[in-house]
């Protein structure tokens, strides 16, 4: 039996055989014809890994032109790329394994791509496939975190203290190229209007030595963003006051103190300013001992506010004052009686000088004795309760006493009747009218 079936199987053992591999070749062409197999690209993006090793050689990477993509090839079926997007693949670039390719003067890390879907029924044909870098020196520094203010406050109030409540201080690492381009770091709060204090969470921003902005992107910062805070105070506007100590040589006198501005504007909370009226600048910043010519001094004026309160503008501090010091001059004048005003005297009564001019002698600064005009300087004589006849009287001349000395000086006076004084008068006009009469008479005789 076994051998009449060896027969049949060896019967035409050839077109059998032959049978078979058409078949396979058929099936073969007919599984391509309608599901055939070709290449097609696809891109993912590389993450590069390990790059900490790149760091710790004092070193800086990026992605050569900014791009961190890779194309590749993939053969497979047209049913399985139908099924396959970029999203299926992974691309990662280990750092540690960063090398320099000569030919092209840049660097390189090889780059391995993996699929997440049917990875058995695809084959990634393209070879050698890198992500290029550029690398340069990395650098890290620490910059002071500078507060600043935009806008301005609502009338009648200033600013306090503005200040960074968190962290001050900002750390920076990354390319050494950009690092080294920042000169100041700056956190910015907005008072436009504001009346009351105000708190904002803000981003710096970091500028040259220019004043331009630094693009950060490539930076590692210690933080992001920072707390500012801005105090809103109440202004006022106060008088200065300078005392002095010491005395002038001899000889010299001190005159006026002249100072600018004679106002200056402070600010600080409303409960203080309310109790401050002036600001006096101690006597010992001024010193006239001994001085025979002015003194003129810039004083900052800062140490001498009240606790609490600031200047609004910073540079009002520094006041140009100068204390007149000038020799002291005496010269005596002659005033008018006519300059004299009399009180006290009764209506019946009249007052007779023995002399026209009052002889007056006065010292003071040379500038303001020189100013003197004997004929504008008027004086008052008091006769109240003094009775009919002859007295000397004190005069008391209306000149500027702390500018202008002098001694007691008096006026000899007679005070009259003025009934009697009337009477003596008409006698004369009748004695006048009759001599008058005598010499008409006699001429007409004649």
């Amino acid at each position: 039996m076994l051998q009449r079936f060896g027969k049949k199987v060896m019967n035409n053992f050839g077109l059998k055989v032959l049978a078979v591999l058409f078949a396979v070749v058929l099936w073969i062409v007919v599984i391509n014809i309608d599901d055939p197999s070709n290449s097609k690209p696809y891109t993912t993006s590389v993450s590069l890994e390990n790059k900490s090793y790149i760091t710790s050689m004092g070193k800086w990477a990026d992605y050569l032109d900014g791009k961190n993509t890779i194309t590749f090839s993939v053969y497979a079926k047209r049913s399985v790329h139908n099924s396959l997007t970029n999203a299926n693949f992974t691309a990662t670039a280990d750092a540690q394994k960063i090398e320099f390719d000569e030919e092209t003067g840049t660097y390189r890390v090889p780059v391995t791509v993996t699929c997440n879907r049917n990875s058995s029924n695809i084959t990634i044909t393209s070879k050698d496939l890198y992500l290029d870098l550029e690398l340069e020196d990395s650098a890290s520094k620490q910059f002071p975190i500078k507060a600043n203010t935009t806008g301005t406050v609502t009338s009648g109030c200033a600013l306090g203290d503005v200040e960074i409540t968190d962290a001050n201080v900002m750390k920076v690492s990354g390319p050494a190229s950009v690092v080294n381009q920042i000169d100041t770091v700056v956190a910015t709060i907005n008072v436009d209007g504001m009346s009351t204090d105000i708190t904002d969470r803000v981003t710096p921003v970091f500028y040259d030595t220019q004043g331009e902005v630094v693009d950060t992107t490539k930076l590692t910062l210690s933080v992001n963003t920072v707390n500012i805070s801005a105090q809103i105070l109440n202004t006022k506007d106060v008088e200065l006051e300078f005392l002095t100590t010491g005395t002038p040589a001899e000889g010299y006198q001190k005159g006026d103190i002249t100072y600018t501005p004679q106002t200056v504007r402070i600010k600080g909370e409303a409960a203080v300013l309310n109790t401050i009226n002036k600001i006096t600048i101690p006597e010992e910043v001024l010193d006239l001992t001994d001085a025979a010519s002015d003194i003129e001094k810039t004083v900052d004026i800062s140490t001498y506010l009240p606790s609490g309160t600031s200047l609004v503008i910073s540079s009002d501090s520094k006041i140009d004052v100068t204390v007149v010091v000038e020799a002291v001059k005496t010269k005596t004048l002659q005033i008018p009686v006519t300059n004299l005003q009399v009180i006290g005297l009764d209506s019946d009564e009249k007052v007779q000088y023995e002399e026209d001019n009052i002889t007056l002698t006065v010292s003071g600064r040379a500038s303001v004795i020189d100013a003197l005009d004997e004929k504008t300087i008027t004086g008052t004589i008091d006769l109240t309760d003094l009775k009919l006849g002859a007295h000397n009287v004190l005069i008391t001349f209306e000149l500027d006493s702390n500018n202008v000395a002098y001694a007691d000086t008096y006026a000899a006076v007679t005070i009259e009747n003025a009934t009697d004084s009337s009477a003596s008068a008409d006698s004369d006009n009748a004695d006048s009218e009759l001599e008058n009469t005598s010499t008409a008479k006699k001429v007409s005789e004649r």
